[in-house]
């Protein structure tokens, strides 16, 4: 009965380490255009989600041979990362908690300058990117493609604010402010952000409770094995 129930808790586990990778493959991808505007440290995170879907995949693995093979030594193994992981996690959520405000205050800033600083062709090119994705318009709101020097005697806004994409638009953005995107990037990615670390932090919660239910079941399956006098190879 340990063994199965250990053998299926790691199998949830893998399911565990694969989400993250996603959801840090997700990011990166998403984000990868804001990287080259406001620097490396908005891939952070992204890449810590990558690191840890890594090693909570090959502990996983790791649980599933030591259960098939019923070796004591790779479970303590198996054991000893799991309570590594798990300490290591509420550093993580500890200080995402703490920094969480300062975050998004410094995201806020650094896509704001990116917007008054568009005054090269290969930043416009990614602001567009940006704003195709995140379906935005300048940082808060169109009006600051109207202060940047993008266009400003013509009131146009770059053709990546429409909804509708055709040859005139964004062009004297205030008779077609229908199809123009209300929302600034800084909102929408904010947003975005936001939406993926709850998907995270709820996860996680299922997850630091199965970590509990893993090393108690792993302890017993330990002392088991030696009742047992299974070898230990």
């Amino acid at each position: 009965m340990l063994k199965i129930a250990l053998f299926v808790l790691n199998l949830l586990f893998l399911v565990f380490g694969v989400e993250l990778l996603w959801i840090g493959a997700a990011m990166h991808l998403n984000l990868y255009p804001l990287s080259l505007l406001v620097g490396k440290s908005i891939s952070e995170v992204p890449a810590v989600l990558v690191i840890v879907g890594v090693l909570i995949f090959f502990m996983a693995l790791l649980g599933i041979g030591s259960v098939v093979k019923e070796s004591i030594m790779a479970i303590k193994v198996f054991l000893i990362l799991m309570i590594l992981i798990f300490l290591v996690e509420i550093m993580v959520e500890l200080s995402t908690y703490i920094f969480r405000s300062q975050v998004y205050s410094n995201l806020n800033n650094d896509i704001e300058q990116s917007f008054q600083d568009n005054d090269e062709i290969s930043t416009q090119g990614l602001l567009d990117q940006l704003q195709i994705k995140f379906r935005c318009c300048g940082s808060n709101n169109y009006t600051d493609w109207l202060k940047a020097p993008f266009d400003q005697e013509t009131k146009s806004v770059p053709w990546s604010c429409c909804i509708n994409i055709t040859e005139s638009c964004g062009r004297d953005v205030s008779n077609q402010m229908s199809n123009i995107h209300s929302v600034g990037c800084t909102e929408a990615i904010s947003a975005w952000i936001e939406e993926y670390f709850l998907i995270i932090q709820g996860t996680s919660v299922c997850f630091a409770f199965g970590q509990v239910i893993g090393i108690f079941i792993s302890t017993l399956y330990i002392k088991k094995l030696k009742d047992i006098y299974i070898p230990d190879y």
